[in-house]
């Protein structure tokens, strides 16, 4: 079985004809039907932000299943608001973190002049 014949077989088993399968992917009318063997890099990229479920070795190669689990959205979803929060804490920790710095060099200041040294000359 050719890649033609598998990416056919692939819109077959999603229930769609090619002239449907050509709009969502952004192909011009008539592409698959002119297809001789393989497409290009691009084209196959439309292919798989249609359709992240197509499983791209099996459609190159062959090996493996037609296709593969997708991602989840409510996973994606769950690992943003994730970072989000853990992007949060670590600002404000790092916020934290320079009005701890900001306060210690006053207070370095501060000795520094009540001793009267200075750091260039702490005898």
């Amino acid at each position: 079985m050719e890649f033609i014949d598998r990416l056919k077989l692939f819109i077959k088993s999603k229930g769609l004809g090619q002239t449907k399968f050509e709009e969502r992917v952004g192909f011009s009318r008539g592409y698959i039907s002119k297809v001789k063997t393989s497409i290009g890099a691009d084209k196959l990229s439309n292919i798989v932000e249609a359709f992240p479920d197509l499983n791209l070795d099996w459609l190159i190669t062959r090996k493996g299943k037609m296709t593969s689990t997708p991602v989840q959205p409510a996973a994606v979803e769950q690992t943003t608001d994730t970072l989000e929060e853990n992007s949060v804490k670590y600002k404000n920790k790092y916020l934290e973190i320079l009005e701890e710095n900001r306060v210690l060099r006053l207070e370095i200041e501060k000795l520094r002049k009540g001793t009267g040294t200075r750091a260039d000359n702490p005898f």
